[in-house]
């Protein structure tokens, strides 16, 4: 299997960046649900409500980083032709989606990062370093960004629901092995899906 798409496949790292990124969304949205109903010195699992908000704000900022890395191998390739199995408003509704997931990957971490400099909360790198603030302290900023970090959330978990449902909808009614074309070809059918 080749490391970059081709018409036939996704290549490897298109893969990997789709998983990457799956494992730290689902993180950040269990993390900011919990930490957002936590109490003054309550503690979940062992981690503080500041420890999550830390590692919440270090993640996203990985998060945009594997976001950009797989925007760039995006451009490296070609796209794999359509499962034949997709209907036109599959397709549409497919396209669509992704251009939701692209933009939120960029747009989630950015105004997160503009939430917390400019409300002067800052970012303690995995609560080890802490980042220097550019900005500095504006309230319209921070109050802004902060509206446009939680919108972006749930656009994005919006276009991920639609996004699981189609793709459980091909795999368990249709069967038609949908799921296996972003999966590692070792944990495939032996004879790939169209």
């Amino acid at each position: 299997m080749s490391w970059i798409n081709t018409e036939h496949r996704y290549g490897r790292w298109t893969k990997v960046y789709h998983w990457l990124i799956v494992g730290l969304f689902a993180w950040q949205y269990v993390a900011g649900f919990v930490m957002q109903r936590m109490a003054e010195g309550e503690l979940v699992l062992g981690l503080s409500q500041d420890t999550l908000f830390n590692w919440h704000k270090s993640l996203g900022l990985v998060a945009l980083a594997i976001a950009i890395l797989r925007i760039l191998n995006r451009r490296v390739g070609s796209l794999p032709n359509w499962a034949p199995t997709l209907t036109d408003g599959e397709k549409r509704f497919i396209h669509r989606a992704e251009q939701v997931f692209y933009a939120a990957m960029v747009v989630m971490p950015v105004s997160g990062f503009l939430f917390v400099m400019a409300g002067d909360y800052g970012v303690m790198l995995f609560g080890r370093w802490p980042l220097p603030n550019p900005i500095g302290k504006i309230g319209w900023l921070a109050t802004l960004a902060q509206g446009i970090h939680i919108g972006a959330a749930w656009c994005l978990a919006a276009a991920m629901l639609g996004h699981i449902g189609l793709v459980v909808w091909h795999q368990l009614v249709m069967r038609d092995g949908l799921l296996w074309r972003m999966l590692p070809a070792s944990l495939g059918p032996k004879t790939p899906p169209r």
